[in-house]
């Protein structure tokens, strides 16, 4: 089968399902360059509208993982920018039209691809990857935008199973045409680990990701505090590292020298490293879809202690692959961690089954790729 895949983000997902795609099709990649905080990727550098992904300095390391002859780097403009935008959507559409896919792949619902979206949409799958907006990022563009796609592609696929049949009523879509898949291990991040330090006489603790109201953040931090007072954890650290603003005043969180909090933009090395040298990774959210956030962190075997929302007890076995607490619970987060700090044999089994589980059992990226090809072939047949 020959597929097109449309992406504007998440490369450091999607490498690793265009990995797992193209052992048995023929994979056209197509990634934008926008903002780097979103790919890593330096659109600065690109002199052309599209370039092909053996010309592009950042792909150099994936040239054994994915086909860079076939992957194609866009250099994004904004939308504000709307012509310029539509042109470039325009330029896009024309380049696919010579691979002439049997089905596109399209993870996003910006104005990318829109000409694409517009002749195409009876042969797309799309990728939801929040079937429902995270609280305090409802936007006006993002409503107008979801609402075009969804209406024009009819058949969309989930990364998680646990949100489907909401996810089916409450936009009133045939259950026959939405599909379910999962995410694997975030694979491009160990080819960005630059330490390797032995931390088994510390215990780290791990939030990463972007600033955001729904992550939870302050619930983590004031857990923490109180884990500290009892003076009963005295290897414990707690890092917080991230771009965004903080919806509450950070400052009174400083004075501990246990916490370190980096607020700004992470490069693939920066939380490579930051990763592997932590013991276990918090993921506080107060509402949630599937996470990348619990991928990268089982990139590297590390356990998550995650809240019960969405897609993420999914992702995070309960006492297998790490803990799963209740959403705005300070003491679920003490003793979550309070228990892995005084049971690190655990903390390895958590490890061991984490590679079982995700590198080598049915959570790995061929599985979760079969499942695509399943949603694809449905809309060929049709």
């Amino acid at each position: 089968m020959k597929i097109a895949f449309l992406s504007a983000f998440a490369l450091d997902a999607n490498v690793s399902l265009i990995n797992a795609l193209q052992k048995e099709n023929d994979v056209y990649f197509y990634i934008e360059a926008l903002y780097e905080i979103s790919n890593f990727l330096d659109k600065e550098k690109l002199n052309q509208t599209i370039t092909v992904g053996k010309d592009v300095e950042e792909l150099q390391r994936f040239r054994d993982f994915i086909s860079l002859d076939k992957t194609f780097v866009i250099k994004g403009t904004r939308n504000i920018n709307v012509l310029k935008k539509l042109y470039i959507s325009y330029k896009i559409n024309q380049h696919i039209k010579q691979i002439n896919p049997d089905v596109i792949i399209l993870d996003n619902y910006m104005l990318t691809y829109f000409v694409s979206t517009l002749f195409y949409r009876k042969k797309m799958l799309m990728i939801v990857h929040d079937p429902f907006l995270h609280s305090g990022e409802n936007l006006i563009l993002d409503r107008c935008l979801r609402k075009f796609h969804f209406s024009a592609i009819k058949h969309k696929i989930l990364l998680n199973e646990n949100q489907k049949n909401e996810f089916i009523e409450y936009y009133k879509f045939n259950p026959d045409n939405i599909h379910s898949s999962f995410l694997g291990v975030y694979d491009f991040l160990r080819y960005h680990q630059t330490n390797k330090l032995d931390i088994s006489k510390q215990f780290n603790v791990l939030f990463f990701g972007r600033i955001s109201p729904y992550k939870g953040i302050k619930y983590l931090l004031d857990a923490f505090v109180e884990i500290l007072k009892s003076q009963k954890f005295p290897a414990m650290t707690l890092t917080i590292a991230g771009s965004g603003n903080f919806d509450f005043d950070v400052e009174i969180y400083k004075q501990y020298p246990e916490i370190t909090i980096i607020n700004n933009y992470l490069y693939p090395e920066d939380l490579a490293n930051l990763i592997s040298q932590s013991s276990v990774v918090v993921c506080p959210y107060v509402d949630a879809t599937q996470s990348g956030v619990v991928m990268s962190a089982f990139a590297f075997k590390k356990p998550v202690v995650a809240t019960n929302v969405g897609g993420l007890p999914e992702m995070v076995k309960d006492n297998k692959t790490g803990i799963i607490i209740e959403p705005k619970s300070k003491s679920d987060i003490i003793n979550a961690l309070s228990m892995l700090y005084n049971n690190r044999d655990l903390l390895e089994e958590m490890s061991a089954n984490i590679e079982e589980t995700y590198f080598f059992g049915e959570r790995n990226w061929d599985n979760s790729a079969k499942n695509f090809v399943t949603a694809a072939r449905k809309i060929v047949l049709k």
